[in-house]
């Protein structure tokens, strides 16, 4: 028999992924390649059909590429000499001889597919998490600690050791000569 607890937790949805927001990088060094995501072999009709696709997204806010970049990365295209500066300055997700395009098409065939690398591993959700061993408490780890003993022929020892425990140690400020 299922409780009314199990059902609804079956009911609920599983837990959203964790995304981080990483600082954005100049679009100078994303590069046009990525910002309109073509092929560094991409002829004219292939920029352009990337650029208008873009285009649409950006300003129905599915992407998070502003229009000014977008525009930028197809005049970078457009041009020869600023395609190949373009090339060798920016972060692309093939080499300048498409050694992974070939790779690609050896393995997977002539066909279109989408430029890219999918994940190897999966990560798994962190939410849940919890460490495998708990964190102990500090009184409970300052009582395991054996005491020395001191002796009693040398009571000083005991105060300079109780004066050294009281004070902070700044490891930039021990003096070795003493």
């Amino acid at each position: 028999m299922v409780s009314s607890e199990e059902t609804e937790m079956s009911r609920m949805p599983p837990p959203l992924p964790v995304t981080l927001e990483l600082a954005p990088l100049p679009r100078a060094q994303v590069g046009p390649y990525l910002i309109l995501g073509v092929d560094k072999d991409a002829d004219r009709e292939t920029i352009e059909a990337a650029w208008a696709k873009r285009l649409i997204w950006a300003r129905k806010g599915l992407t998070k590429s502003p229009l000014e970049d977008i525009n930028w990365a197809r005049e970078m295209l457009s041009d020869s000499d600023r395609r190949v500066k373009a090339d060798a300055a920016s972060l692309n997700v093939d080499t300048t001889d498409g050694i992974l395009k070939s790779f690609r098409e050896r393995f997977e065939g002539k066909r279109q597919t989408t430029a890219g690398c999918r994940p190897i591993d999966i990560e798994k959700s962190l939410a849940d998490y919890q460490p495998p061993t708990p964190i102990p408490d500090l009184e409970e780890v300052r009582k395991s600690i054996p005491q020395p003993e001191i002796p009693r022929e040398v009571p000083s020892v005991r105060v300079i050791l109780e004066e050294f425990i009281r004070q902070p140690i700044d490891p930039w400020d021990i003096d070795l000569d003493t």
